[in-house]
């Protein structure tokens, strides 16, 4: 009986140790996993806090935005009269190119025709700068018996004459509202005529 038992104790020794060595083993192996995953964790929660991603490298296909090119400013005004401007060779030539360079589209279509200056005059009080011009000849006496194309022609001549002057207001210092008059390929009429000041378009031409 006392062997019998012995053996009995040492049976119950035995499952107990095997039980704490699986025991022992599992332990470790969750140990490691938890271990495992740390970095990870710790590496996510890292980017989380930051609150920034690592931006992605410019690609060689991305297209750049062009520069935007400064508009040249204006030169300073013409100070001479306009008694000086229409007897001064060269200010014709000097007053195209400033109007090609900076002038706008109307005022660049309008300037195209003329041809020279005229000359200049005192007109109902006021200084006048005659200018030459390849614009056609409107029968007045046409319009009279009412003719709506030669109307219309006189009208459209009238709207050229105020983009004229006020390119010549934008080249010219303006001492004094003075009147400008462009005259048709014939120079016997006055194609346009209008007065030189900042306004000249707004104002549709009037001295007022």
């Amino acid at each position: 009986m006392a062997s019998k038992s012995s053996q009995d104790g040492a049976l119950g020794c035995g499952v107990v140790v095997v039980i704490a060595l699986i025991a022992a083993l599992v332990s470790q192996c969750s140990g490691s996993d938890d271990h495992s995953d740390t970095p990870s964790a710790h590496r996510s929660s890292a980017v989380q806090d930051s609150g920034t991603v690592p931006a992605a490298p410019p690609s060689a296909n991305t297209p750049t935005q062009p520069t935007k090119s400064a508009r040249p400013r204006p030169p300073k005004k013409v100070t001479l009269s306009l008694a000086e401007i229409a007897d001064t060779p060269g200010t014709f030539e000097q007053f195209k190119e400033f109007v090609a360079k900076y002038g706008t589209a109307e005022q660049k279509k309008a300037v195209k025709h003329l041809k020279g200056w005229r000359g200049y005059k005192r007109k109902l009080a006021r200084p006048a700068l005659e200018a030459r011009s390849d614009y056609p000849t409107v029968d007045y006496e046409a319009i009279d018996g009412g003719d709506l194309a030669e109307q219309n022609k006189m009208l459209d001549l009238e709207k050229q004459g105020q983009y004229v002057a006020e390119a010549f207001a934008a080249w010219w210092k303006i001492d004094e509202t003075a009147v400008l008059q462009v005259y048709d390929r014939g120079g016997e009429y006055a194609a346009g005529t209008a007065c030189i000041r900042p306004d000249t378009v707004e104002k549709e031409g009037s001295c007022l």
